[in-house]
């Protein structure tokens, strides 16, 4: 490769370490976690602008209204000053705002030919000096937040993926800080909701206790009445709780997603630079060690049947493989200790023998360590990236679940996606002793409100297992019922006592243990059916319990 290549892949290099090192410091910068916005934008705008040589980079936010984008800091590089205060309008800019709202970002190389950048040149680009724009939407969930500007000026520039996505990432960031703040505001409200509740309780019971007295008579009807209102007011104070609870476990998975992304970013700047560049450390070390290329391709075939063979293998079986490796190694003058690390990476003597003519060289030993050393790594790497893929899909659920933006019209939904949001949440639980049957026909989308099912799962889910003592099976069902569908949840428990099923969905009634339950799980999934105006149903023997909820595809007005 010509110095100029090695420069500009150097130069790739730098740029990704100080994009990394960027996003570090901003995901633990204390104004991200507080939600000062104004200090972490300006912490932002300096650190980039200076960092990668942009003459302007700015944070803009919008208004309540939508209609209107405020400058909340800009660095301009060439005199090292912050600015803010600057405002744009739709009114005045009406078609560069819809590309904001329906791209993820506007990378505009040349802001005065690109048709979502047409509306700025005379009032913005032009007086700025402008040659290149890259606009990063920043959004928390569906709700559009506002842009982070990379602006250069003088000569041209050409936005770079590394550079867009960069971009993005910090926009995340600034997202977070403001769902913090919002957060942080949140939680003021509901100590002082709380110390409101406490004040109202203190004159409930003063009332309870002269009603007492009036109507010692009534005591019976008096005290049903007061246990009722104490459970819901128990019910008020946990529906706040859990509001401020999923905001924050919502935050949290968030944040996790950060080191979850680095991880996997590191993972794959590792795999890159170690295996698949040919300028890599193992192929250099391969180069040096078998110059001629029939031996590199053998050498390569070797490393992919090794990569197939990962698997882990019984104490019998290794043992029958070390015996036969130990006489192959007998026979070339290595040490019978190398055999476990052979075994380790998936050697057995049948790999060894089929590519005899690459270890008959008299440099055995080191060709054999460099293919430990390289499938070492790569199983390490592997088993990193499984991780993270783990890690991704729990959080994501999380996130999905702890919603706390309740949607006020109801929306298109996918109920097999809905239910296996659930259905993550509880997969240590059918680890154990529960077997998971989920037999899913193809439906189509439905009319509803996402967060009430979400709740509605959840509740008929968790009753089964705990029906089932967390021991049994538990079987999902749904179906395509034309003009409406059908979810069906089944569990092998003990069943429901026939005395009882005419009461389970009342409100407050409940046979479990004090403290395990409210008594409002099925009612809420009544109430929650009623709102969607399908219908509820269950059939209930020892063994097999039943509950069947049919979906209309599109919510009767």
């Amino acid at each position: 490769m010509s110095k100029n290549g090695m420069d500009r892949i150097q130069k790739e290099l730098n740029r990704a370490r100080f994009q990394q090192n960027i996003l570090a410091q901003v995901s633990s910068h204390p104004s991200a976690r507080s939600g000062d916005i104004q200090t972490l934008a300006k912490f932002i705008t300096k650190s980039v602008a200076e960092g990668l040589g942009i003459e302007r980079v700015g944070v803009w936010l919008f208004n309540d209204s939508k209609n209107e984008l405020l400058n909340v800091d800009t660095y301009l590089l060439s005199k090292a000053l912050h600015s803010a205060g600057a405002i744009l309008k739709e009114v005045e800019f009406r078609e560069e705002f819809q590309y904001l709202v329906k791209e993820k970002y506007v990378d505009a190389n040349d802001p005065y030919t690109d048709p979502r950048t047409k509306g700025f040149i005379e009032t913005y680009l032009k007086p700025n000096g402008i040659t290149a724009m890259l606009d990063g939407v920043i959004r928390m969930g569906e709700e559009l937040i506002g842009t982070l500007c990379f602006e250069h000026v003088g000569k041209k520039h050409k936005w770079q993926d590394d550079e867009i996505i960069f971009c993005s990432q910090l926009g995340d960031q600034i997202a977070l800080t403001i769902s913090n703040q919002r957060k942080n505001q949140i939680y003021e409200e509901l100590i002082a909701r709380e110390n409101e509740l406490r004040e109202l309780n203190e004159s409930l019971e003063q009332l309870v206790e002269e009603r007492t007295k009036k109507l010692r008579n009534s005591n019976e009807e008096l005290e049903s009445t007061i246990s009722t209102l104490k459970k819901a007011q128990n019910q008020l104070i946990l529906s706040e709780k859990m509001a401020s609870l999923g905001q924050l476990v919502a935050g949290i998975a968030h944040e996790i997603n950060n080191p979850i992304a680095a991880i996997q970013a590191s993972a794959e700047n590792l795999k890159e630079s170690l295996f698949e560049s040919e300028y890599s450390l193992f192929q250099k070390e391969l180069k040096e060690l078998l110059p001629d290329h029939k031996s590199q391709n053998l050498f390569q075939e070797v490393i992919q049947v090794l990569k197939s063979r990962i698997e882990i293998i019984s104490g019998r079986e290794r043992m029958s493989r070390r015996k036969r490796i130990e006489s192959w190694l007998h026979q070339r003058g290595l040490p019978d200790s190398f055999s476990f690390h052979l075994i380790d990476v998936g050697f057995d003597l049948d790999v060894l023998e089929s590519y005899q003519e690459l270890f008959l060289k008299d440099k055995v030993e080191k060709i054999l360590t460099l293919l430990v050393e390289e499938i070492t790594v790569y199983q390490s790497l592997h088993i990193m990236l499984l991780a993270v893929e783990r890690a991704s899909k729990m959080t994501f659920a999380l996130k999905n679940f702890v919603r706390f933006e309740i949607s006020k019209n109801p929306i298109k939904v996918n109920v097999k996606e809905n239910i296996e949001t659930v259905l993550t949440l509880y997969q240590n639980q059918f680890k154990k002793n529960v077997i998971l049957i989920k037999e899913y026909e193809d439906i189509p989308f439905i009319e509803g409100y996402p967060e009430e099912l979400l709740h509605l799962w959840t509740n008929l889910i968790y009753n089964s297992l705990q029906a089932m003592s967390f021991s049994g099976t538990l079987k999902i069902q749904t179906k395509n019922l034309e003009d409406k569908v059908s979810i069906c949840v089944q569990d092998s428990g003990p069943g429901i006592p026939e005395s009882i099923q005419t009461r389970i969905f009342e409100p407050f009634f409940t046979t479990k243990a004090l403290g395990e339950g409210s008594g409002l799980g099925l009612d809420i999934c009544r109430k929650i059916v009623e709102r969607h105006q399908g219908s509820i149903r269950f059939q209930s023997i020892p063994g097999n319990t039943e509950f069947t909820i049919e979906l209309p595809l599109q919510i009767p007005k």
